[in-house]
């Protein structure tokens, strides 16, 4: 398994503090301002629970790899700067399906561990 490192947001003190399997990577976004850490990377089975890193959100898609790059959904109204870019990983995705019977203006991304994120239509060619 391919193991990887980064600096947890929580003790930025501490070097090489945390360390992900990167094959269990659900998705990776930039963190809201509002929160510690420049990136959130959401695990499998870890439900609501994420890991902040000190990393930029470059770093981390970089140092993962294989992940595609699609635009978040809110069903509330988006953050001033639209919607956010979030990277999945396509291995850890089990279905996806669209917004039906509306057109599909999102698409719903169910994953592996049963967690799920929506996405802004189109799709990108990659999924």
């Amino acid at each position: 398994m391919p193991f990887i490192s980064f600096n947890k947001s929580t003790e930025p003190a501490a070097p090489d503090d945390l360390r992900i399997n990167t094959t269990a990577v659900l998705y990776v976004e930039a963190s809201r301002p509002d929160l510690v850490g420049q990136t959130t990377i959401h695990m499998l089975g870890q439900g609501t629970t994420v890991n902040a890193v000190t990393e930029s959100i470059g770093t981390v898609v970089s140092s993962i790899g294989g992940l595609v790059a699609v635009k978040r959904h809110y069903l509330a109204p988006p953050p001033d700067d639209g919607a956010s870019t979030v990277y999945v990983l396509p291995a850890n995705i089990s279905h996806i399906r669209p917004n039906l019977p509306l057109s599909p203006e999102f698409w719903y991304l169910k994953f592996v561990d049963g967690s799920e994120l929506r996405v802004m239509d189109p799709l990108p060619s990659d999924l």
